[in-house]
């Protein structure tokens, strides 16, 4: 199986997409007695871009981990003193933090006047739970937005309102990657697109090993513990702490994704297809019927409960 280059993989893929209980019949797409193999096999990795465009437009924000630079000036509404410990604490745009690389801070003034804080100065409010040295993620929308920076850092009321800027470079989400080349049973080291948080470490806890889930055809799943990455972001090697019980072909998809997520896109894909006519059934409503597989309902009520799931990662702010 192919996929088009020059994308990061989606959340989902034509494997965890065709094996998943939806009802529909995917070699249909695109529909057409002269389609060629290749041609539906890019189109379904087309639709699986679509779903995951379609669960970030409506949580505001991506899912997968990412690397960000944010300023933000305070004291103010986004960075507030704590009186009490004289501590700031600074709602960051994107959620779950997961770890913070670097911060930096400034009179709010031109030219920038950079200090840099020493790593242990700073955390995470509510560090994520479920990712790092555990077996899976939780699916109930945990995580916090904020970090908490050292009194030693300034940035109180010395200089008035919005006296002081902050520059923070943090991760946040969930690792995700796919594997750019095939990977043999008992490899201890796989080729992946996207090293972004598979090698952490954080000031409010030891995280160093993130537990993933091997997404793979004919019951080959597997669960993996990654030590150690050969990048901070982008395309790298992940090292094991055991050998693949499995081998794995190109494009196979590894995440740490909550479950509730991929399967909201499940649902945005199945709706994608059903409004592109991939099954042209017209199911009558039975009373007392149940609704059966997504093939059964309609392309809204399928968007609508993808949206419910994810609810709960919602960026509100």
């Amino acid at each position: 199986m192919t996929t088009p280059p020059g994308f990061l993989c989606p959340y989902i893929t034509p494997a965890v997409l065709q094996q998943a209980p939806t009802g529909i019949s995917w070699n249909t797409i695109p529909s057409g007695s002269q389609t060629t193999p290749q041609q539906k096999t890019a189109e379904i990795w087309n639709i699986c871009q679509r779903a995951t465009a379609m669960a970030e437009g409506y949580a505001n924000q991506q899912f997968r981990c990412t690397l960000n630079t944010e300023f933000i000036q305070g004291p103010d509404y986004y960075a507030t003193y704590q009186q009490s410990t004289g501590n700031m604490r600074l709602i960051m745009s994107r959620w779950p933090v997961t770890a913070i690389a670097s911060v930096q801070v400034s009179p709010n003034c031109f030219p920038r006047s950079w200090t840099t804080l020493t790593s242990g100065y700073y955390a995470p409010e509510w560090p994520v739970i479920g990712t790092y040295g555990t077996t899976a993620p939780g699916g109930s929308g945990q995580g916090g937005q904020a970090i908490i920076i050292s009194s030693l850092a300034g940035g109180g009321w010395y200089l008035g309102r919005n006296g002081y800027i902050f520059q923070v470079q943090y991760y946040n989400g969930w690792p995700h990657t796919q594997l750019t080349a095939a990977a043999a049973a008992g490899a201890t080291t796989i080729s992946v697109d996207d090293c972004t948080g598979w090698a952490l470490s954080n000031e409010a806890a030891t995280l160093a090993t993130t537990r993933g889930s091997v997404h793979d055809q004919g019951g080959q799943d597997e669960g993996i513990t990654v030590t150690s990455a050969s990048a901070t972001t982008g395309p790298g090697t992940l090292t094991l702490s055991s050998g693949l019980v499995y081998g794995h072909d190109e494009y196979t998809m590894i995440t740490t994704l909550p479950q509730t997520i991929q399967w909201a896109c499940v649902l945005f894909a199945s709706g994608i297809a059903l409004t592109r006519g991939a099954t042209a059934t017209s199911i009558h409503t039975i009373p007392g019927g149940g609704s059966g597989t997504p093939a059964m309902k309609g392309p809204e009520s399928l968007m609508e409960e993808a949206e419910l799931l994810l609810h709960s990662y919602r960026r509100v702010i």
